[in-house]
């Protein structure tokens, strides 16, 4: 295969010993969600939803949970799982991101995230470079966790985001919250590239 027809060819299509030998494609089940071979970026890949209505730059080193990935009725609804493979990382990041069709009303919806995670957030607005609103709240449960709370909109839909970042029990306090901030830029960047789309079906 030559590589104006790889180019053209789903990843989902190709055996995996022509892949790159990452887990986002050589996991059978998150390979149907990544695009192209070619990264967006150094480290990510073009990521699809399977409601055709989520976009997003997709990290090499996750994997989707094939165990709880939910597409609702007509594709008005989805909830995406993906995470880190290697658990002995200093720092373990899982994802959960459920999308919902239909333009949201945002302060229930604000309210809504922040009864789900059991405190009033503090949301605050991020510019990002595609067509939706993003806002983001920052919170450390314990020593050894940081939660994002993300809430994603447009006229197309909503998407309520939880990353958890959890700590190497071998990192000390001080060492965990250095890591933390060390990785903000990088979980950021990854949030402003999620985009929702409108999908195929009305």
């Amino acid at each position: 295969m030559n590589n104006d027809q790889e180019e053209n060819v789903s990843p989902s299509e190709m055996n995996a010993e022509e892949l790159p030998d990452v887990p986002a494609l050589q996991d059978e089940f998150t390979r149907e969600f990544i695009q192209s071979i070619e990264p967006v970026r150094e480290g990510f890949y073009p990521f699809l939803s399977k409601s055709n209505s989520v976009t997003m730059d997709f990290p090499e080193e996750m994997m989707v949970s094939d165990r709880t990935h939910i597409v609702g009725p007509d594709d008005r609804s989805e909830t995406i799982t993906f995470a880190d493979v290697d658990k002995t990382k200093d720092i373990f990041v899982n994802y959960k991101l459920r999308y919902y069709k239909g333009e949201p009303n945002v302060e229930s919806s604000m309210d809504r995230i922040s009864k789900s995670h059991d405190r009033e957030l503090e949301f605050r607005n991020i510019e990002t470079d595609n067509n939706s609103n993003l806002s983001i709240a920052e919170y450390r449960p314990d020593e050894q966790f940081y939660k994002i709370a993300v809430f994603i909109w447009n006229t197309h839909g909503q998407i309520d985001l939880t990353i958890r970042l959890r700590c190497n029990d071998k990192l000390e306090a001080n060492q965990c919250s250095e890591k933390t901030n060390s990785e903000k830029e990088k979980w950021l960047k990854q949030i402003k590239s999620i985009n929702i789309i409108n999908s195929k079906k009305e």
